[in-house]
Formats: C-alpha cells, structure tokens, sequence
C-alpha cells in the first residue's frame, strides 16, 4: 500500500516537475523572440521549410502570427520555388491520401515509407458508400473503406482533388487546410485541369464540359474572386479523354480529336485562351481498335504516351515546346499497356513512372528500370499521384492577400 502510494506521489512530482521545465523552455523562447526585433525573426522563419515553420507556430504569439499572414506564406512559396534545391513531395491516392518524400526515391530503397494525409470527405461514410455503390455494388463495401480519391493536378503547394464524384477541393497537404469549390452538378463528362497565373498570381481550374457529341463547354475558376466564368464552346470530340489535363508552364494540355485528327488542346492559364497542337503523324499509326493517347511531362517536355490498353514500348517527346516538327520518338525497354509519367528527378536521370498499377523509376539513358512500393499501401489496386512542394498557402484566405 505505503509502496503504492510512493509510486503515485513519484510520478505525480515527475510529472509537475516536466510540465515546470516544459512552461520555463516556452517563457524563455518567449523572451528570446521578444528580444530579436520581429524583422529579424521573419527573414529567419521564412528561409526554413514550411513544415518546420507550421510546428514553430505554437512556440510564441509572434511565431504564430508572423506564419499565418497570407503575405508571409506567399513570399515563403516564391523563395522556396527560386531555391534550387527545392524540397518535393509526392501526393499519392490508392484508396487513401498518402504523402511520400521524393528524396527516398533516389536512394536504393525498394519499400518507400508513407504519411497518411488527412484529407477533406475521408471520414465521410455517406458520400464514400453511395460512391462505392457506384462502381463495385452493394457486396463490395467492406472490401473497400476508403475514398478513391482524384488528384487533378498541383501548383506551388496546393493540390487540386476530387475525393468523390462532384466534390472537388483545393488542399494543402502541408496544412492541413482546404477549399471547397462549389460547382453545378448533373455533368456527364467533364475534365479539369489545375494550375496557377503568375501574372495576375491566382490559382486557377478550367473545366471542360461535354454538351452533345462535338461540344465542349469551358469555364475557368479563379481562387482570387472564387467564382467560375463560361470563357467559350470548343468542337471536339470528348471520346478519347477522360482524365484530368497535365500542366507545363503554365498551360494545361489534353489530347481530343476534331474531324478525326487527334491534337494535343492547349489552354493557358495567363491569356485563358486555347489552341491546338498536331500529334505526329507516325503517331497515328497504332492499328489497335481502340486508339488513344495520354499526355505527359518527361523532364520539362511535354510528351504523349499510347493509352488504348494493348501492348507498346514507345513515347513520344516534344523537345521543343510548342514546336510541332520538335515531336521525336524514343523506344523504352519496358513493355506497357497503360502508362504515365509522374515527376523527374532531380539530376534529371530518372523518371518516376506510372506503369500498369506499378511504381516505376526508369532511366531513359541507360534504360535501367527500378520497381517501387510504397509500405502498407497495395498499389496494385490502381493509383495515382503528383508531385508537390511544401508551402503555407491557405486556399481560404489567399484572395486576401494584397
């Protein structure tokens, strides 16, 4: 009893004493920062990542403030994106939100290690059943207690998904925070794409809706005035595309077809105008019943790759952007019947590859293949993913910003 009672009276000083020390170390970081003019401490926090800067937030009122000014995260982003070492992440969905470090990638690890995100919907059982319903019956629910989640695209820290149909949100992995956008429902086909306007430095979603067989209708999201606006009908045939556009420099691209030729559709998100890209006309030569082509980037240039699920072994690169004659094709040493690039890495050697349900770092020099895994997670489910950095940006309050 007497033993019992020590014991107690132990850890309860034990822990008096921590709470003591931990309530010192705070009024002493207090009284450090109020020593340093909050000039100083902004140029020292806005140099350091924004994760490291996101825990700081609870060691002072300064700390917390300085973080959480709009003005603050968009010169955080800026600086981080002209820092050539630029810290990436990789934003994976397979039944789940996960965030891996792309610095692993290029270390001779096979299993990767994984951060479940908390994303917005997750622990929405209403919206995730009647989803599932959907797609694999009533008798599937259990097999299956996650969202499948859409990644739309990324630009300078956000994320654009889509966890459920007709839900779509802009996220900062980082943070935490998201947006949703509301958008009209009762839409058959559309596909979207994401990006940002550096010269009039908003986030932006275009949305392209089909309306009868040979009609695109295109609307544009700004993140400054949160609203959508029609921008003009397209002629094209909505057949061969279903998935969301990719984004290189500022402008988004899909393939479509109008009057049977295929083109790589190109909307930019500075002038918010489209125009057209011819495909190669060696391009065209699969003789497979069902013809298709997804675009992609590979290392900086825009590059299309066969999606009409039989077998190839070649992508097409354009070497020079917006220079149809530039088209070039390169054989790869991997057979595939779906496959899409992910991200470079950062020498440029390898890309991170997409490749029927697999990971796949491949070298297009040395055609050397690695597969990858991402632990506790089953890709071989289907996934997707893209690449991110680090930022504070908050889709809730970035319109403020002056």
């Amino acid at each position: 009893m007497y033993k019992k009672l020590i014991h107690f009276l132990g850890d309860a000083l034990t822990e008096t004493t921590k709470k003591n020390e931990r309530r010192r170390r705070e009024e002493t970081t207090e009284k450090a920062s109020l020593e340093l003019p909050p000039e100083i401490i902004r140029e020292i926090l806005i140099r350091l990542p924004a994760k490291s800067i996101g825990r700081f937030r609870c060691v002072s009122k300064l700390f917390r403030s300085l973080s959480s000014d709009p003005k603050f995260a968009k010169i955080h982003i800026d600086l981080t994106l002209r820092n050539d070492a630029v810290h990436r992440k990789l934003i994976v969905s397979s039944h789940n939100l996960y965030a891996l470090d792309l610095d692993s990638i290029g270390k001779r690890i096979r299993d990767l290690l994984a951060q479940e995100l908390n994303y917005p919907l997750k622990e929405d059982p209403i919206k995730f059943d009647e989803m599932i319903k959907c797609h694999v019956g009533e008798n599937m629910l259990k097999p299956y207690r996650r969202n499948w989640v859409e990644i739309i695209g990324s630009s300078h820290g956000l994320v654009c998904i889509s966890p459920c149909e007709g839900a779509l949100f802009l996220y900062n992995p980082t943070t935490g925070e998201s947006k949703r956008l509301i958008t009209p429902g009762g839409e058959e086909f559309q596909t979207l794409g994401f990006g940002f306007d550096d010269l009039t430095d908003d986030y932006k979603v275009v949305k392209l809706v089909a309306d009868g067989d040979n009609v695109l209708k295109s609307s544009v999201y700004s993140l400054k005035s949160d609203s959508w606006r029609w921008i003009r009908d397209l002629s094209y045939e909505h057949k061969d595309c279903f998935s969301s556009g990719v984004t290189l420099r500022g402008v988004v691209h899909w393939v479509f077809s109008n009057e049977n030729q295929r083109a790589v559709l190109a909307f930019d998100f500075k002038t918010e105008e489209f125009r057209e890209m011819l495909l190669p006309g060696e391009a065209e030569d699969c003789g497979h019943s069902y013809r298709n082509f997804v675009v992609g980037v590979i290392n900086g240039c825009l590059c299309l790759v066969n999606s009409c699920y039989e077998v190839h072994d070649d992508v097409w690169v354009m070497n020079e952007y917006g220079v149809e004659s530039s088209w070039s094709r390169i054989r790869i040493s991997l057979l595939y019947r779906s496959m899409k690039p992910l991200c470079s890495s950062e020498n440029g050697e390898e890309v991170l590859l997409e490749l029927d349900g697999d990971m796949v770092l491949y070298n297009f020099e040395s055609h050397a293949s690695r597969y990858l895994g991402i632990r506790g997670v089953k890709l071989s489910d289907g996934f997707e993913a893209d690449a991110y950095v680090e930022s504070l940006i908050s889709p809730n309050s970035y319109g403020f910003v002056n």
